[in-house]
């Protein structure tokens, strides 16, 4: 009773600013004790959360319950939304696994007290075998067939993919696929069409697995506009841009977050600044203009994804982490 009434003490401590999330703190308490009792009788040897928030402080107090070490990874919106009890869950953590120099950088500078030496690097990745997905079809006279996939919400940034498109329209011929769904759809088809682009973007709503990797085959390029949303939400590194890579599509992201560690301008992919139009109809037309060359840095990115980016690869490097660490 006292160790719990002193973890409720630090909770409502730490939520002071934030108490809704406090609250949902509270809620979890209950199973997170459960699941350590379990996790005791089962002889579970370590306990790993995928994201910083709720399912972190969850695995901390199951570990306190049980005994059992516990680590957690730090992804985006986990750590850039808030960062209520960050370094506490840190420092009581075995390791802490992030995705991208980025957000290392991101915790050094804005989370006081973090345990840095905490810290390890091993991204998110995509299967082995999309890599031996044939090349993109050529361009030849046609139109360039432009792909979006993903949720349509603030942080993805479609409306700025919808204006570049409108840019292009009038002296490039395009298609362009939107796939995905989310609460930004009827604003999005309205700005669509009011752009006169009714002929041109096909929205497809969700796909399943089959059906996206269909649309990597029949895309030239993939767009991946994001931009930083409501409270700071903003990407980590889309596992869509990974996915378009693997299948050696160009690439046209934005300039935030771990990207640029995926997509390097000119060398696997182009960048653009957050939100800028302009910037992706002249990177659209400049794939369009020079296609050879476009093809070359797509599959610069795809030999990007195999020497960093293949799941089996960075799941293999998390295991060593739990079994490094837990024979510590």
């Amino acid at each position: 009773p006292g160790a719990q009434a002193r973890l409720w003490a630090q909770i409502a401590r730490a939520h002071r600013a934030e108490p809704r999330r406090g609250l949902r703190s509270f809620a979890v308490l209950p199973k997170a004790v459960a699941l350590g009792h379990w996790c005791r009788a089962q002889g579970i040897d370590h306990i790993h959360a995928e994201f910083a928030g709720f399912p972190a402080t969850v695995a901390m107090i199951a570990a306190r319950v049980s005994g059992v070490p516990f680590s957690f990874s730090a992804h985006a919106n986990d750590i850039f939304v808030s960062q209520a009890m960050l370094a506490h869950k840190a420092a009581e953590a075995r390791f802490v696994r992030t995705i991208s120099r980025h957000n290392i950088d991101w915790l050094h500078r804005n989370v006081p007290g973090f345990p840095m030496e905490r810290l390890r690097l091993i991204p998110c990745g995509v299967p082995r075998e999309l890599l031996d997905a044939p090349g993109p079809p050529p361009v030849g006279d046609g139109p360039l067939n432009v792909l979006y996939v993903g949720s349509l919400i603030e942080k993805k940034g479609v409306a700025h993919l919808i204006a570049a498109l409108a840019r292009l329209a009038p002296g490039i011929p395009l298609r362009a696929r939107i796939i995905g769904r989310g609460e930004l759809e009827p604003v999005l088809r309205q700005a669509a069409a009011a752009a006169g682009l009714g002929e041109t973007v096909s929205f497809d709503g969700p796909q399943d697995a089959e059906g996206v990797r269909a649309a990597y085959r029949w895309a030239h390029v993939v767009v991946v506009p994001s931009v930083v949303g409501r409270g700071g939400r903003a990407e980590g590194i889309p596992v869509v841009a990974m996915e378009a890579l693997a299948h050696a599509r160009p690439v046209v992201a934005s300039r935030l977050s771990g990207i640029p560690e995926l997509v390097e301008h000119g060398v696997t992919g182009w960048l653009t600044e957050p939100g800028d139009a302009a910037a992706i109809a002249e990177a659209l037309a400049a794939i369009r203009t020079d296609w050879p060359r476009a093809a070359a840095i797509a599959q610069a990115g795809r030999e990007r994804v195999r020497a960093r980016y293949l799941i089996e690869d960075n799941a293999a490097a998390l295991l060593r982490a739990m079994q490094e660490e837990g024979a510590a």
